[in-house]
């Protein structure tokens, strides 16, 4: 007879746990078996936080890999704890292969020396550093960046590391060498030209009005480059609005210096910067029904309506889309400003992706014993039985129509929170190729915290 452990669901009271059993003999006197004892403990809460831990690390890692910049962090001796895949894609390493190794085992040792240098600056201070310096990428070319960095601690006040976001300069580096060539050009063309001034006084007049419009190019210049130096410094805080922001000012100003690519580049990095502001307020949102405190009042579903309605009405009449519901719709207890938003991205992931077999959208209502239910329904393109799995999961988008619609993936996750949090859930009836049926519960069980009448 020997020791045993192990873990097992039991059906208690209705409820499933998970408990941890460790089982083993009890000895006489005589060394002999004469019974066992065993402990069982109740992990079920233990479990429940490990599945919410990993869950919420799943989210900032997805979080941190859709932004465009460059993202690490490492602990104090200087290792690798983890990064984003534009930082893999830099580097041309998976985020496995680069957690544990240090500046030594990614880059040349005169560019490591530095990297280390500034990290126990910042690790011996505290707070927040920015420098410029250069980056190696897995292409072998040289890359001029801006690192800024700030250190993290733990629970307890404690340093832990520190985190960086790396903003690719290189181009921003050209420009300003572009504009260096120009201004020297410039003034050799001012020493040419008063040069000529002793010729005629003709030729002097021409030639002062000719310095005088030189002097105000190279002022403008001068100008140029102080706004261009400021924006850059100024948008670091906020790498997305950097980008955009730099992008802007080069489009605006350098237009005629570039070719046909380059403005294809411009419009593209400007689309991809408001994208990611755009899902940055999109995750605001997400947090927000995630986190807010609900504000449970009573609800006219009709009055929800009929703003979600005028929202889209125009949408709906240039799409020549039909809007349709029941006339009578019940008044529950909710958050309103969730049940708009319920409504809202529902309304909107069929217009969406509805397609141009699109024609009707319908709201619908049953009375439940316990719940209320709702339904939007409309006919156009529909959900695979693959999508509807996975369709309320974070950053998924309908896969059957998806293709050149922008959108952040976000909408149809934050209806699964809100009417989770409203003891409710959402699923959807797959209908592909044709229609698409959305429902969702709202808990008869909650109850106002003041009793409030509806205008």
């Amino acid at each position: 007879p020997g020791y045993y452990e192990g873990s097992y669901h039991w059906l208690f009271d209705g409820q499933v746990a998970e408990i941890k059993a460790s089982f083993g003999p009890v000895f006489g006197e005589h060394g002999k078996v004469e019974g066992g004892i065993g402990i069982i403990e109740d992990i079920s809460e233990r479990k429940r936080a490990e599945r919410q831990l990993r869950d919420q690390l799943h989210f900032l890692q997805t979080l941190i890999d859709t932004i465009p910049n460059p993202i690490f962090y490492k602990d104090t001796s200087g290792q690798y704890l983890g990064c984003n895949k534009a930082f893999e894609d830099r580097i041309g390493m998976k985020r496995e292969e680069i957690i544990g190794k240090t500046a030594y085992d990614l880059y040349p040792q005169y560019m490591a020396d530095k990297y280390v240098e500034m990290d126990n600056k910042l690790l011996q201070s505290s707070g927040e550093q920015i420098h410029e310096t250069s980056l190696l990428y897995a292409q072998g070319t040289l890359h001029d960046v801006i690192i800024n960095k700030g250190t993290f601690t733990d629970a307890n006040g404690v340093l832990t590391g520190l985190v960086g976001v790396v903003l690719d300069i290189t181009e921003r580096k050209q420009a300003e060498a572009a504009l260096r060539r120009a201004h020297d050009e410039l003034e050799i063309r001012v020493r040419e030209r008063t040069a000529e001034l002793a010729r005629t006084n003709e030729e002097l007049r021409i030639e002062v009005t000719e310095r005088k419009r030189v002097e105000e190019e190279l002022r403008k210049s001068s100008e140029k480059l102080k706004v261009f130096a400021y924006s850059i410094a100024h948008d670091l805080k906020s790498p997305a609005v950097g980008i955009h922001g730099l992008t802007r000012l080069l489009h605006a100003q350098y237009r005629d210096l570039l070719d046909e690519r380059g403005k294809n580049y411009c419009d593209q990095i400007l689309k991809a910067s408001e994208h990611v502001a755009s899902l940055a307020a999109e995750i605001n949102i997400y947090v927000a029904s995630k986190e807010a405190a609900l504000k449970v009042e009573k609800v006219n579903i009709l009055e929800i309506l009929e703003m979600v309605r005028d929202e889209f009405s125009t949408r709906l009449s240039i799409l020549r889309v039909d809007w349709m519901q029941e006339e009578t719709l019940p008044v529950i207890n909710a958050d309103r400003v969730c049940m708009v938003r319920v409504f809202r991205n529902l309304v909107d992931n069929a217009l969406k992706y509805g397609g141009e077999k699109l024609s009707f959208v319908q709201i619908g209502y049953r009375d439940l014993e316990n719940d209320h239910l709702f339904l939007v329904r409309d006919d156009g393109v529909g959900v695979s039985i693959e999508e509807s799995e996975r369709i309320f999961g974070l950053f998924q988008r309908n896969g059957q129509t998806a293709g050149g619609v922008e959108g952040s993936g976000l909408g149809l996750n934050i209806v699964k929170e809100i009417t989770e949090r409203h003891g409710g859930r959402v699923w959807v009836e797959p209908g592909y190729p044709k229609g698409t049926t959305f429902f969702f519960t709202i808990s008869k069980s909650l109850r106002p915290s003041e009793d409030s009448a509806l205008e």
